[in-house]
């Protein structure tokens, strides 16, 4: 992994290990799209920056909750070329950035929650769902999205990846 991304929180591991909760036509036997990665998390867990990068909106919306999106740069195609993309966090239960805030790896964007369609989850499937997109805004489907694992170059399924580092500003 790129030593310039961090994860989203200290403990990140997908939601019960299961395949659905990761990106892509995973969902329904593969006839419905999942936009990003479901990170286990109770609510009122610290989310933080995985770049340096700036707050492009910060949202509540029905599905999505309380959610900030914030662009970074990043080589994707590894051809030495940054091109700007968006990590969007949600189902927050409290957000600490403004639109148009800078902000560092590791800097803390808000606390996870409960918020939009994931109300209602107890337990093991509170999560925080994160995305990585092409552009702000997108639509239904995977359209404008691009799989985590791009960025991170692992999906944590079955173990945590444990966010270490000097970074982290609590």
């Amino acid at each position: 992994m790129s030593p310039k991304i961090g994860w989203p929180l200290l403990s990140n591991q997908i939601r019960r290990g299961l395949e659905n909760h990761t990106f892509g036509m995973v969902r329904n036997g593969g006839k419905r799209p999942h936009q990003g990665w479901d990170f286990y998390s109770p609510p009122g867990y610290r989310t933080y920056a995985i770049a340096d990068g700036r707050i492009e909106m910060v949202r509540e919306t029905y599905a999505y909750g309380k959610h900030v999106i914030m662009e970074f740069m990043f080589d994707m195609d590894n051809d030495g070329i940054e091109r700007k993309y968006y990590a969007v966090y949600c189902h927050l239960s409290r957000i600490d950035v403004e639109v148009g805030q800078r902000v560092v790896k590791g800097q803390q964007l808000g606390l996870t929650g409960n918020s939009g369609n994931a109300k209602s989850m107890k337990g093991l499937d509170q999560h925080l769902h994160f995305e990585i997109r092409k552009q702000p805004i997108t639509g239904r489907g995977l359209t404008g999205r691009l799989s985590p694992f791009r960025v991170f170059g692992h999906c944590p399924k079955h173990e945590p990846v444990i966010e270490k580092g000097p970074f982290l500003r609590l």
